[in-house]
């Protein structure tokens, strides 16, 4: 007796660092790409926070803060995250460096495209509602699990701009031509979050494979 069952995937993106940003350098007194110094400026005056992180002109080091925030009280920050920036926390500036809302407040031309990505994955099984109707085993059937379909779930949380096709050609080491041969037979279909394989990744996108599954 086959027991079909369907693979369930987690996908999350995430840059192995922050995007550089292009802006107007005084130094250079044109265009110029500024990168994050991975250091935190604050500036406790009274009652009041301000709180910045650094970046520098890749060619003539003029700095440039970008507001993370500005004129809170101290108690808006929990300890550990103030913490964080006084230390110049590595990942704190990884972090506030990708946020697209804070990034998007400043004005910042983030250069996504300069910018290693990796992908954290998690895969578990899932009984498909096949399976469900078998009710009578006896010791004598021999029961073979056979994957049916496959739910990818990905997740975007910095809003990075990548279409959905690059990223699973990369992770499964196949073509466009391939995976737009998979998506006409119906073998791969956006369940939510897209239009078809060229739509570029939001924050949530759930993609539908059937079997045979491409490897990777």
């Amino acid at each position: 007796m086959q027991m079909s069952y369907c693979i369930k995937e987690e996908w999350t993106v995430l840059p192995e660092a922050a995007p550089a940003v292009s802006r107007n350098c005084p130094g250079c007194r044109k265009k110029s790409i500024f990168k994050n110094s991975g250091n935190f400026r604050i500036n406790a005056n009274g009652n009041k926070i301000d709180v910045w992180l650094i970046y520098r002109c890749e060619k003539c080091d003029t700095s440039w803060n970008m507001d993370i925030y500005t004129r809170i009280s101290p108690g808006a920050l929990e300890k550990d995250l103030y913490d964080r920036f006084l230390s110049n926390d590595k990942a704190a500036a990884l972090e506030y460096g990708c946020r697209k809302e804070i990034l998007s407040r400043n004005k910042a031309e983030a250069l996504w495209e300069q910018v290693p990505l990796k992908v954290d994955k998690t895969c578990c099984k899932a009984k498909s509602p096949a399976a469900g109707r078998e009710t009578l085993e006896t010791d004598s059937v021999v029961k073979t699990e056979v994957p049916v379909s496959r739910i990818l779930s990905i997740h975007n949380r910095y809003g990075i701009p990548l279409r959905l096709d690059k990223l699973l050609c990369s992770e499964w080491g196949c073509s466009r031509k391939k995976l737009g041969q998979m998506e006409e037979s119906g073998h791969l279909c956006i369940r939510t979050g897209g239009k078809n394989s060229r739509s570029k990744i939001p924050e949530y996108i759930e993609v539908e494979i059937k079997e045979p599954f491409p490897r990777g």
